[in-house]
């Protein structure tokens, strides 16, 4: 993986960003911020959000619709669910391998993105679209959540295709940079594997442990005896169920992976808890704090 945290002039002087939530909406003020003087367009299918952010000077147009922007553009960043950005990715193949805009999208998912683009056997669109994923975030999404300081020193990961001309990457690189974030590279499966074990997992699991909660009669009581680490545990449970079950379809194969991972741990401690073996129990919870104190000398986001 390479990495690189040079903050450089922008190379683009006309840019499109489609769907302004809270990454969208991040760019568009950390953009603003930086002090990018170029023209922006964005579209949001609420179009009063749209408007919104032109009227408070962070865009200069609001689009009726996306369908041309790779041909009125030098970027395009697409901001939209992972579903909705795979159909998007797949109608205007022809208009990203031949317009005159380079494309990235923020995606939390890369292999999908890339199987989008060259669905039909070329890679003319693999040159001209280059998938990337921010690790920056909130519990909290839209417009109104959007912070111009979100990626500093956050980590963007590039996963580009070996059809992606060097040139083109330099320039994607040149855009994060400029918003403050570091870059790196690196094959869009790798990514989706390890961000399904340090991202995806984790989220399904606050999920499923305030699931089995809830099938508690008393779970809601129970509540007013909760402490820092209930808290601390469960705090992904806030974030968009929506948004979350468009990703983890959309990275099923090594999420399904982890899972099966992690349910081989939790079986290994119920057997040693079921047969009173605190030994076993105390290895098994040592090898976790041994990671654990492991991410506290090892630098990331």
């Amino acid at each position: 993986m390479q990495t690189s945290s040079t903050r450089q002039s922008l190379p683009f002087e006309r840019i499109a960003l489609c769907g302004v939530g809270l990454i969208g909406g991040s760019i568009l003020k950390a953009l603003r911020a930086s002090g990018y003087r170029g023209s922006i367009t964005v579209f949001d299918i609420d179009r009063a959000m749209a408007a919104r952010v032109c009227e408070e000077g962070y865009a200069d147009l609001a689009a009726a619709s996306p369908e041309h922007f790779f041909r009125d553009h030098d970027l395009v960043i697409l901001c939209q669910p992972v579903g909705v950005l795979l159909d998007y990715l797949r109608g205007h193949r022809r208009d990203i391998a031949y317009g005159g805009a380079l494309g990235i999208d923020v995606a939390s998912v890369k292999r999908p993105v890339l199987q989008a683009l060259q669905q039909d056997g070329s890679s003319d669109a693999l040159a001209r679209f280059i998938p990337c994923h921010p690790i920056a975030g909130k519990a909290t999404h839209g417009w109104i959540s959007a912070d111009a300081d979100l990626l500093q020193d956050k980590l963007c990961i590039l996963t580009p295709d070996a059809a992606t001309p060097p040139a083109a990457l330099a320039r994607v690189e040149e855009f994060w940079q400029r918003l403050g974030a570091r870059t790196a590279r690196m094959a869009a499966g790798e990514h989706d594997a390890i961000y399904a074990s340090l991202s995806h997992l984790p989220q399904l699991l606050s999920y499923a442990y305030l699931h089995g909660l809830a099938q508690q009669p008393q779970a809601r009581q129970w509540l007013a005896y909760r402490g820092s680490g209930f808290t601390g545990f469960t705090r992904l449970g806030s974030s968009d169920p929506a948004l979350w079950a468009d990703i983890a379809v959309h990275n099923a194969a090594p999420l399904l992976a982890e899972i099966d991972r992690f349910s081989a741990s939790l079986a290994e401690l119920r057997a040693a808890l079921a047969a009173g073996e605190r030994t076993s129990l105390a290895a098994h919870f040592s090898t976790a704090r041994d990671l654990h104190a492991a991410t506290q000398h090892t630098g990331g986001s």
